[in-house]
């Protein structure tokens, strides 16, 4: 049986790339951004090759380009350079490093396509050359499919050959649950149908029976190395909004102990499948507990995660502070200005308050608020949310 490693001192995400990479990491770049296959707000397009099956409408340029991109780097560390084209802020920098220690600050370079620089992806790029992508991107798109989970011999939800009610029904390359469709009836379907003729006609789609009784949801994060052998990273509890779209998670540093061995059951599979055919990296995959006590593998996503920096962020503060449970909540809206933010967060003594990315926005009436993706960890949830509710309170 797979041995998974737990490696308790790792502190930093780009710390398992730099020792799989090992003499060619001063070459190789994380590429801290998404394409896209319908916005005209990013040069990184896959318009022909590698779709993706991201929102229509196309998520406005700052979350595309500025507070997806920057928060992928909180938790990486200095091992190997990131980038994206938009430059991190030094404030934001600042705060982490004052957080999270000197090695938290990243290695951040601009982007520069004339150089030799390869790229970790988080998704294959139509618009790099293969040779410049650690993981070959035809290989990358291929684990990517929603197809891959059916592939990997641990128990899920059934795959339909057709729509049977109720259903979920998955786009191929969607992402963060966008492209999934909850089908209860033929009115839902009918919807659907109109949504994919208007704008992706030509998408693979996966349909999976309904998972009932769900009293556990699970995002588990683990590394790949390049000889196959696997670093267990962590897991979250995670959390959907109202429309059953992704929003954060939460971390207990209590139900990693207690849910190592059962969920490694799910891992050591996942990463036998991803090392044969080719992809070594972070991988995150989802799974879902019922009321028996049975678990479920729901997705796989070879990539970092939105909920990446949030563990590596959490690992540290349990470790070093003695804060064991934490809270991410993903596009949280602050009534102040960045420095504002900051300063409010870091007024806490008695929890660890994390802008992970951020950027200002302004509203009709000019009144400045800040749209970030934020952490609370402390001593318990019950605190956590409380200081959630005072961050959204106007200073």
């Amino acid at each position: 049986m797979t041995t998974i490693e737990t490696l308790p001192e790792l502190s930093f995400i780009s710390e398992l790339y730099a020792a799989d990479l090992a003499n060619s990491v001063d070459d190789v770049v994380l590429l801290a951004e998404y394409p896209s296959s319908n916005s005209g707000d990013t040069d990184f397009r896959n318009k022909t090759k590698y779709i993706i099956h991201d929102p229509f409408p196309p998520p406005r340029r700052e979350l595309l380009k500025v507070l997806g991109p920057h928060h992928l780097m909180c938790g990486w560390g200095q091992s190997v350079a990131c980038a994206s084209e938009v430059p991190l802020p030094s404030m934001l920098m600042d705060h982490w490093q004052r957080l999270l220690g000197s090695e938290s600050r990243p290695n951040w370079k601009s982007l520069d396509h004339s150089s030799n620089n390869k790229f970790i992806t988080l998704f294959p790029h139509e618009s790099l050359a293969a040779k410049r992508q650690i993981v070959d991107p035809d290989v990358s798109y291929a684990v990517h499919s929603k197809e891959v989970i059916e592939k990997i011999d641990c128990p899920q939800a059934e795959v339909l050959d057709s729509i049977q009610f109720p259903c979920i029904v998955k786009l191929s390359h969607g992402y963060a649950g966008l492209g999934n469709f909850l089908i209860q009836n033929a009115d839902d379907e009918a919807q659907m149908r109109k949504e994919l003729s208007q704008h992706w006609p030509d998408a693979v789609l996966v349909v999976n029976s309904i998972i009932e009784n769900i009293v556990g949801d699970y995002g588990v994060q683990f590394y790949l190395r390049r000889d196959g052998s696997m670093v267990w990273f962590g897991l979250t509890e995670q959390q959907f909004d109202a429309n059953k779209k992704w929003c954060g998670g939460t971390f207990s540093a209590q139900l990693q102990i207690e849910l190592c061995e059962a969920l490694s059951e799910f891992i050591r599979p996942t990463g036998e499948y991803l090392h044969s055919v080719g992809y070594f990296g972070l991988v995150g995959i989802d799974i879902l507990r019922d009321s028996s006590n049975q678990c479920f593998l729901v997705d796989v996503n070879p990539r970092l995660t939105g909920i990446s920096p949030f563990l590596a962020a959490s690992r540290i503060f349990a470790r070093r502070d003695g804060f064991d449970e934490g809270v991410y909540q993903a596009s949280f809206r602050f009534d102040g200005t960045m420095e504002q933010l900051i300063a409010k967060a870091e007024s806490r003594d008695d929890a660890k308050v994390l802008v992970l990315s951020a950027f200002e926005d302004s509203g009709s009436d000019q009144k400045v608020s800040t749209v970030c993706h934020i952490s609370v960890t402390s001593n318990s949830q019950q605190k956590n949310q409380s200081i959630i509710k005072e961050m959204s309170i106007s200073s």
